[in-house]
């Protein structure tokens, strides 16, 4: 391939813009969550949270968003933390935090299988090609953006490794979601 053919890195305003588009989407389905949760009561919803919690407890919210940081499902981990305010800021925090961190890595290492599948090797090869410099300067704080801010975190992680990006580097930054998981808990126990 010829240097005249190469693509440039992506802007950084581009970049930028990407990410915002991506964050609309999940910040209006966490209001439509909390809205859902006003509609219902607060009684009747706390009801059913002391239901769940007697029978399944903070490791069954924990395996929840470890679930849910590790595939891409219409899930997100905030939906547990009505649950989870219960036990306090530091238990409550200190799950979370580590079962999603799990998830992020454990979405990592599933992207270094899907990336022996031949189709998915040939799209990482292509994308490589066109975008491996803003790849290798961007993706890992990447992943840390979507470690922080609300966007796709186990779709981000995982296409961490289909790229083959430092494993140490995005487990390090899988870490910061204590940030993420800190403020969800302090929204829901307000």
């Amino acid at each position: 391939m010829s240097s005249d053919t190469k693509r440039k890195p992506m802007s950084r305003r581009r970049l930028a813009i990407y990410i915002i588009l991506g964050c609309i989407p999940l910040v209006l389905a966490f209001f439509l969550f909390r809205g859902a949760m006003s509609y219902i009561g607060e009684k009747t919803f706390q009801h059913y949270i002391s239901i769940f919690n007697d029978h399944f407890g903070i490791f069954a919210l924990a395996f929840y968003i470890w679930i849910t940081d590790t595939f891409i499902l219409p899930l997100s981990p905030m939906f547990a933390f009505p649950m989870l305010v219960q036990y306090g800021p530091f238990k409550a925090i200190l799950a979370s935090s580590a079962a999603s961190a799990l998830g992020g890595i454990s979405a990592y290492y599933i992207g270094r299988l899907l990336v022996k599948i031949p189709l998915v090797n040939r799209s990482a090869l292509t994308a490589h090609e066109k975008w491996g410099a803003t790849i290798d300067k961007y993706g890992v704080g990447f992943v840390l953006i979507a470690s922080i801010f609300p966007l796709p975190f186990s779709a981000i992680c995982m296409a961490a490794g289909v790229m083959k990006l430092s494993s140490h580097q995005v487990a390090l930054v899988s870490l910061t979601r204590v940030v993420r998981m800190a403020i969800y808990y302090f929204i829901f126990a307000s």
